[in-house]
């Protein structure tokens, strides 16, 4: 027996096993495997296993079958009810100028907290004397879009948590 490997080195598609490499059913079938489904009617996150994800094509398929729960996830739920734990006030120059890629960061910063957090969106967006107010529905959020524009943009943060409440105001400014 040979003491060095004699196998052939893997291509990055043999690297997974087949029995690991999710295989997409046939249409006809798509029914039968979503037993347990529900989707969000708001924004249409489905949920399966207690556990919410983005899939756009799966949703369509839940829409269509009529023994699948339509429900509203509970990120949905709090911006309906008005439950919001975070306030993100935008009181920088730079605003003006680079706004759409502040927005862009800003919905990037939520899909990433979405994942790890499924409550965490953003409720509203209003725009006071060239003061920019982002209501959020988790504190995390709302810190974390405060320090992603202090990273990507710079400028000064100051986080302030209310002792009594679980919310946390971030303050972006020049």
């Amino acid at each position: 027996m040979s003491k060095y490997n004699t196998m052939p080195a893997l291509s990055a598609k043999q690297k997974t096993p087949e029995h690991h490499r999710v295989k997409p059913a046939p249409f006809h079938r798509a029914f039968q495997e979503l037993h347990g489904h529900s989707y969000c009617t708001r924004c249409g996150a489905i949920n399966f296993k207690k556990r919410w994800y983005f899939d756009p094509v799966q949703e369509q398929i839940l829409r269509l079958d009529k023994n699948v729960d339509a429900v509203v996830c509970p990120g949905c739920r709090r911006v309906e009810s008005g439950e919001y734990e975070g306030e993100v006030i935008l009181a920088n120059s730079k605003c003006a100028t680079q706004m759409g890629e502040i927005v862009a960061l800003i919905k990037h910063t939520e899909g990433k907290c979405w994942h790890s957090n499924h409550t965490a969106k953003i409720a509203a967006v209003n725009e006071v004397d060239d003061v920019i107010h982002i209501e959020t529905t988790t504190s995390f959020l709302a810190e974390r879009i405060g320090k992603e524009l202090r990273k990507a943009f710079k400028g000064n943060l100051e986080l302030k948590r209310t002792p009594e409440e679980k919310f946390m105001r971030a303050y972006w400014s020049d």
